[in-house]
């Protein structure tokens, strides 16, 4: 299963990497390599709206993707305990923007293209 999510990978790093509007994962470096388990692709300008109406156009293709990570300070135990999400800005702003795309070694070629397709013309409908 790792090689089919590696090429699913690929595919979307091919298809994000020259494209300024988005933020590709960093799935391998020079001493270390993920297990492309996850693709945490990045709207390089989107505020936490505009992600949101993204993840709902490309529902509307049918096409599932989500959010695959809430801050701590967002969830209620941490809130209660005296987190405040304003204290981890960077935090915030990597969520904000972040849509999780489906990586699971069934997923053919022609569906990911579908995703891939799906993902640009949400973003071209909400951000132009």
């Amino acid at each position: 299963t790792l090689p089919r999510r590696k090429d699913i990978c690929e595919r979307y790093d091919a298809a994000f990497a020259k494209d300024p509007r988005f933020i590709p994962p960093v799935l391998k470096d020079t001493g270390r390599e993920g297990s492309y388990h996850l693709y945490m692709l990045r709207v390089a300008a989107a505020t936490e709206g505009q992600r949101d109406a993204i993840i709902t156009a490309i529902a509307k293709r049918a096409v599932s993707v989500n959010v695959h990570f809430i801050p701590m300070p967002m969830l209620s135990l941490y809130k209660g305990l005296g987190y405040r999400m304003e204290d981890y800005p960077n935090t915030y702003k990597q969520y904000s923007r972040e849509i999780s795309l489906p990586v699971y070694y069934d997923l053919t070629d022609e569906q990911v293209d579908i995703v891939i397709a799906a993902l640009k013309e949400a973003v071209q409908e909400v951000m132009g």
